[in-house]
């Protein structure tokens, strides 16, 4: 995208000279702006007929510590998308939380043709759209982008959970160090400061009330800023809930996804004569075990180097191929029904291109912060680690190892579900393999003022996938957008039934 080099600068009630410098990233002469300031300037975006949308782009500076005195400052790439005269001005803004904690910005995805038009432009006739970038990541200023790599273990070696969790630690802290080192108050970086950006901008901007519209962790972040700001959010639409107490992903209900679709599946005319007769559940629990028992090893061609590498199959990596190993829903069945019957190549294949592309890029340090600040209450990972499902899948590894390293926690009373009266829209997909759709029933009685969206067959990104295939939908979640009027909206609706990849014979 052709970047506009005039830039329309716009400084919101304060001086850009920055308090007294001290020691910090910062290391330019150049002063920091002050936390407050925005610079606002004009970004074109192509659309697919050739015409041109007017948008704003703006560069936000808030603390990066709160609770600090004379905090440094970090900044915020924010998007506003302006309503249509068709939209009611005192409709309030939409402002769109991303999840992960991983959002690297809207520059690229605006360069695809009709992104734009596909995720934003049909809004505009409702509210303006305003976009923000989470704290240190992507295109927010210092992004905490943790360079050190983990070497990657060749696919013929038995895993060793010790030196697996020595090199994670290691490279961690290596990049917890790293940062601080440069003065950056790495305390900074928790869902509370988050609400607070939502809050700085919506201030700068203008606007008196928000509605907010997020997934994922974007439902984590705009459930946490119903509870802090609750005067400023008319309205919220939710989908893949991942409460106050959900960072970590509960084996038990993950695994239901999958009961779910196998059941589906097994009764599917295009798969009949390919099930196993024990079912694909019990498929990949034979598959563990036998694997646990006896491991395999397989050869395929490494086409980086040429040369036949060797896959080891164990009770670990057995358990890393219980989602499949082709990474879609369609073909989950296949996989399972393809390593039943003995044959892992194709699973080899996919090891050795993942061992190829290992070590080149991690999470960042906000990233760490912000979901382990999150965490999980003792009482809860007690359940999950005591439950069946951890035979089968293995989860919140990640988590469970890599947290203690950043010593941050925001403490069981934010882990505490809570009430809110503020209208909700949730879609919740009963086959979303990341956020299950037991979250979504947990914390549905929390919310006082509550349209449930059960969306059948509906992945993670489950409003997406609702008002692709429906105008109804997407008329319907418009009008409560608008104004808080669910009813043409059902309580379930239903995805056309999946076209399952037949296993190769």
């Amino acid at each position: 995208m052709k970047k506009q080099i005039l830039f329309l600068m716009l400084i919101l009630g304060i001086s850009c000279i920055s308090h007294a410098q001290k020691t910090s990233f910062h290391t330019s002469k150049a002063p920091a702006p002050e936390a407050g300031t925005m610079f606002i300037y004009p970004e074109r975006i192509h659309l697919e007929n050739g015409d041109f949308y007017n948008a704003e782009r703006a560069s936000m500076f808030v603390p990066l510590n709160r609770s600090v005195e004379n905090s440094d400052v970090i900044s915020l790439d924010v998007y506003r998308f302006k309503a249509t005269e068709k939209a009611d001005p005192n409709t309030p803004p939409i402002f769109f939380l991303h999840g992960g904690p991983n959002f690297l910005g809207l520059e690229d995805m605006l360069d695809e043709p009709g992104f734009f038009e596909k995720r934003w432009k049909f809004m505009l006739d409702v509210a303006d759209v305003v976009v923000v970038s989470q704290r240190g990541i992507g295109p927010s200023k210092p992004t905490t982008l943790i360079e050190n790599k983990i070497p990657a273990l060749s696919p013929d070696k038995a895993y060793n959970e010790e030196e697996a969790v020595e090199q994670l630690q290691t490279m961690l802290t290596k990049g917890r160090k790293t940062w601080e080192d440069l003065g950056v108050d790495l305390n900074g970086f928790t869902v509370f400061e988050a609400d607070e950006d939502i809050n700085d901008v919506r201030k700068a901007f203008g606007y008196d009330k928000i509605t907010i519209w997020g997934g994922s962790f974007g439902s984590h972040w705009g459930m946490t800023l119903m509870r802090s700001h609750p005067e400023i959010i008319e309205r919220a639409i939710l989908r893949g809930m991942e409460g106050v107490d959900h960072t970590y992903d509960h084996p038990g209900h993950t695994w239901n996804v999958y009961k779910r679709m196998a059941k589906e599946a097994e009764s599917s005319e295009e798969l009949k004569g390919y099930i196993p007769e024990c079912g694909l559940i019990r498929a990949v629990e034979i598959i563990v075990e036998r694997l646990t028992e006896n491991p395999v090893t397989v050869k395929v061609k490494n086409p980086v180097t040429n040369k036949m590498q060797k896959v080891l199959f164990d009770g670990h990596s057995a358990k890393q191929l219980s989602r499949g190993y082709s990474n879609s829903l369609e073909a989950w069945p296949s996989d399972i029904i393809t390593m039943y019957n003995g044959d892992f190549t194709k699973a080899a294949e996919k090891a050795v291109k993942k061992y190829n592309n290992s070590g080149r890029s991690f999470k960042t340090a906000s990233y760490y912060m912000l979901d382990c600040g999150s965490g999980i209450t003792a009482e809860r990972l007690k359940e999950y680690m005591a439950d069946p499902a951890n035979k089968v899948l293995e989860t919140g590894w990640g988590y469970r190892n890599g947290c203690p390293c950043w010593e941050s926690d925001n403490g069981d009373e934010f882990r505490t579900n809570f009430e809110t009266n503020i209208p909700t829209l949730i879609v919740q997909g009963t086959w979303d393999r990341s956020t299950p759709y037991e979250n979504a029933l947990e914390l549905a009685p929390y919310f006082k003022d509550l349209k449930f969206v059960t969306l059948k067959r509906g992945p993670h990104g489950a409003i997406r996938a609702a008002y692709d295939y429906s105008e109804e939908f997407k008329a319907g979640i418009l009008k409560f957008a608008e104004s808080g009027d669910s009813s043409g909206l059902d309580d379930e609706m239903e995805l056309p039934k999946l076209k399952w990849v037949i296993p190769e014979k």
